[in-house]
């Protein structure tokens, strides 16, 4: 397999494909990106009014629900229209991102198999498989390492270090167990889109994928390495925006009236966000495209059994195969060699 072709294809496949990114990628992107930095504003907060940091009499959870029913009683006119905008917005948030990756993955594999495919039609041809990819994506949720470090921050921020110190272990061997299982886990989505397999069965199939290539690991090593480059650009991003927006506003308060600092702070924050949804989608599509490709190719090979008899192109394969890894092994034979001279 030429990894660093499946690279570039990928690459070059974003880069020719700006109604896939801005529809499949940037939109979706938007909501995860901005429930993200609300998110981690949110354990920030926490954190930083905590025993570890402050003494306050009352946990962040509290000052915020305290915040909300005084808005309520202030502005009772705005609630509901408030309400159905939260309403709408965590629909989208749920359910877009995993239609998006089922709809950019088809179009993505019968692309790559000679097909034209609109975007429209992509989207069609991902609800067919929505909600199975939406119940695996919250199966596996609870251990993915994101979660996981949430939940270590939980039991820091509210049991105490010595707590902490002693499930540490524990959250360190779940840790582990994750990862194995995520990496085993790794074709899944793609047996469920373009396969139409259903969940457990997919489950089967791709760790026995992973396993039965294991000559492939260091492809599915780069392959990880993209995720987390993605995850790490996505943190940053999350974490700048925030920041980014606070300073400005911060600076604009100073030198000019209230609310006008507070207007183009919001309207600098509003291109941030928009900027790092861009760039998010981007990183998206370009990751389906990478494990979409890798997938084809794996899955196209055909795994011989014990039983199966080699015919003489095969055989001939297999040798030219046999005569490239101990090209590749050449070092290992030399001893070998010097100790029979």
């Amino acid at each position: 397999m030429n990894y660093r072709k499946i690279i570039v294809e990928a690459w070059e496949y974003t880069q020719a494909n700006k109604r896939l990114v801005h529809w499949l990628g940037v939109v979706p992107a938007f909501f995860t990106t901005t429930f993200s930095i609300g998110y981690l504003m949110y354990q920030y907060f926490a954190f930083k009014k905590s025993y570890l940091f402050d003494n306050a009499d009352e946990s962040f959870l509290h000052t915020v629900v305290i915040a909300i029913f005084d808005f309520i009683k202030n502005h009772f006119s705005w609630t509901l229209p408030l309400v159905i905008i939260a309403i709408i917005f965590g629909i989208f948030y749920l359910l877009l991102p995993t239609l998006a990756e089922a709809s950019a993955v088809q179009i993505i594999a019968r692309e790559r198999n000679g097909q034209r495919v609109s975007v429209s039609r992509g989207v069609r041809h991902g609800i067919m498989s929505f909600l199975p990819l939406f119940e695996y994506h919250l199966m596996v949720k609870t251990f993915t390492v994101f979660s996981i470090l949430i939940e270590m921050a939980f039991v820091l921020r509210n049991l105490g270090v010595g707590i902490f110190e002693i499930m540490l272990p524990l959250f360190m061997v779940v840790l582990f167990v994750s990862f194995i299982l995520l990496l085993l886990f790794t074709y899944t989505d793609f047996y469920i889109i373009i396969d139409g397999n259903k969940i457990i069965d997919s489950i089967k199939k791709s760790s026995r994928l992973v396993i039965t290539n294991w000559r492939d690991t260091f492809l599915i090593t780069f392959l990880m390495i993209i995720i987390g480059i993605r995850i790490i650009i996505q943190a940053i991003i999350v974490f700048m925006v925030p920041i980014f927006v606070v300073a400005v506003t911060s600076y604009l308060t100073t030198i000019l009236m209230p609310s006008t600092g507070i207007v183009l702070g919001g309207a600098l924050g509003l291109i941030a966000l928009l900027v790092a949804s861009y760039l998010n989608g981007v990183v998206n599509i370009f990751t389906y495209s990478v494990w979409t490709y890798t997938y084809l190719d794996l899955t196209s090979e055909k795994e011989l059994s014990a039983r199966d008899k080699v015919n003489a192109r095969d055989k001939v394969e297999v040798e030219e195969f046999a005569s490239e890894e101990e090209e590749k092994l050449g070092f290992l034979r030399a001893p070998h060699k010097n100790i029979k001279d």
